[in-house]
């Protein structure tokens, strides 16, 4: 639990650094929740479904080819921060998110539309990085739940900004919207590409923040913080020439005389305690393979003066125990829960936020409905109603994030805040279809029912990401929260595919509650997994 005050935490707080992480983190949410107000819209344009049960289908095909090519390269990108640094991985998976985008929105058919979420998914592994990222900035305890915390906020901020732009009238037309009569260039353009304008918005916002990155964002990792950073050079120099006080960055910065002199010095100290610790390991090494070599002559059957004799066996036992001490260190007790835990709140959370907008959208069969079983079609609401609802719960859920978590921080342990966030999940899921039985009442019930949805995933996601950080040891935490995105995606890739095919198969039986009642058990299955959380220290390791 967070101790002292508000302030006391901030104290040597890294606000640069964590700021332009954030800029980076903010670009995500607003790309991934921006096309919920469109997609069944832009699935129904492309002519590709026969019937409006069959755009579920495609839906989970556009969210699962995404999730597939991240799981294919997630791993690598986390294994590249740390052959290359964050800084590079993290200015790539901006540029190459920007690109994709714009694909996406001049899809003129399906087939495109797939590339570009294909492209989407390879090009951009930032969140196993980003996480790694702010473990490395917020190196005190005491900074951890303000950083990762931060990272839910960004992505509450972008769940409102990225349906607002998604579902505008002025950025996005489906067929049934477009202006009539005289149209100007700008309307012309936008019947041509309905969905373009939204996405060429938010790459320019990609590109804005790819542009302060790689002016003014440091290198994260101790071992590439000391490289010559030209971005961070350009950066200083425009700064310099608006009249602001530039701290010299030794290593690869020009400093004066008297700070080169300092450095100098430190530089002889530092080598000659290298040098000493070299001598003393050369030496110590000398007398462990003495103190070796004497050992075998005492205690084994090994002829004097022949040396030892390792045979083929004696390998594969020393290879094998290897293997398993490497695989003792990272896969722990914790990691294992933290991982698991994230990837069945991952699981269900993706499936919601991927099938709720296709829900509200699909055409509203009040006919064909009776309570308790029979269910078909939706809500029947526009891009309008439904980027407005997105957007007001994300509003929600930045502000339970900001005041909400810490206040529960102050006065509960992590794992029991991981619990109260899932303890509600499962009614909320298994309760959403049978709102078509409120009549008037329902747009009511559904603002409830996602307000309350995002409150506890905006609760739970910052500290799911701080227990997999605690409980993951220093050395391996790109590898562990790369693995963890990975094994993330590869489930997202599955899921959104049958649970297309399942929705779709329920709707056509008239049983369209079904797939939420399933939904509502999975994340109890989620919910008793927690409970056999616990807090895990870092400082104990």
């Amino acid at each position: 639990m967070a101790q002292g005050s508000f302030w006391e935490q901030m104290r040597g707080f890294p606000t640069q650094q964590l700021t332009l992480l954030c800029l980076i983190r903010l670009g995500e949410p607003m790309v991934f929740t921006s096309i919920f107000s469109y997609i069944f819209f832009m699935i129904r344009d492309f002519g590709i479904a026969k019937t409006t049960a069959e755009i579920a289908t495609y839906a989970g095909y556009l969210s699962a080819t995404f999730a597939i090519f991240q799981f294919l390269f997630c791993l690598q990108y986390a294994h590249a921060s740390t052959k290359f640094g964050r800084k590079p991985v993290l200015l790539f998976g901006v540029i190459g998110t920007a690109v994709s985008t714009l694909v996406f929105g001049f899809s003129r058919n399906f087939t495109m539309a797939m590339v570009a979420r294909s492209m989407m998914g390879a090009l951009n592994g930032n969140i196993s990085v980003l996480r790694v990222a702010i473990g490395e900035v917020a190196t005190q305890k005491k900074h951890q739940n303000i950083a990762f915390s931060a990272l839910a906020v960004m992505w509450g901020v972008g769940s409102i900004i990225g349906p607002l732009i998604g579902s505008s009238r002025l950025f996005t037309r489906p067929k049934t919207q477009m202006a009539a009569g005289n149209e100007s260039g700008y309307d012309a353009f936008v019947e041509s590409y309905p969905y373009a304008m939204s996405n060429i918005v938010l790459a320019g916002y990609l590109l804005f923040s790819f542009i302060l990155a790689f002016l003014f964002l440091e290198e994260t990792a101790p071992e590439f913080n000391k490289r010559r950073d030209y971005g961070l050079e350009i950066g200083d120099f425009l700064l310099k020439k608006m009249g602001y006080k530039v701290q010299s960055r030794h290593g690869y910065r020009e400093v004066d005389e008297a700070e080169r002199e300092v450095f100098v010095r430190e530089d002889q100290i530092y080598e000659a305690v290298e040098e000493e610790e070299e001598e003393e390991e050369v030496e110590s090494e000398l007398l462990s393979r003495r103190f070796g070599d004497a050992a075998r002559r005492r205690y084994s059957s090994e002829p004097l003066g022949l040396g030892p004799v390792i045979s083929s066996d004696s390998r594969s036992i020393v290879s094998a125990n290897a293997r398993s001490s490497f695989t003792k260190e990272i896969l722990t007790t914790p990691v294992v829960q933290t991982v698991l835990s994230n990837f069945l709140f991952c699981f269900h959370t993706v499936l919601y936020s991927e099938f709720f907008p296709v829900l509200l959208a699909s055409p509203l069969a009040s006919e064909k409905i009776h309570f308790p079983f029979t269910l078909v079609g939706g809500f029947g609401w526009e891009t309008d109603d439904i980027g407005h609802l997105l957007s007001s719960t994300g509003i929600v859920g930045t502000i339970a994030v900001v005041v909400l978590f810490p206040i529960l921080d102050h006065h509960l342990k992590t794992s029991t805040i991981l619990i109260l966030s899932f303890l509600l999940m499962p009614v909320v899921y298994a309760s959403i279809p049978y709102i078509m039985f409120t009549g008037q009442w329902s747009t009511f019930w559904l603002y409830f029912a996602s307000l309350t949805n995002t409150i506890l995933a905006s609760v739970g996601f910052p500290v799911s990401m701080i227990l997999i950080h605690r409980a993951s040891p220093e050395k391996h935490r790109a590898l562990i929260n790369g693995a963890s995105i990975s094994l993330n995606s590869l489930a997202r890739g599955i899921s959104p595919i049958l649970f297309g095919y399942f929705m779709t198969w329920c709707n056509e039986k008239e049983l369209g509650g079904v797939p939420w009642l399933v939904l509502g058990l999975l994340a109890s299955v989620c919910l008793l997994q927690s409970f056999a959380m616990k807090d895990y220290d870092e400082e104990e390791q």
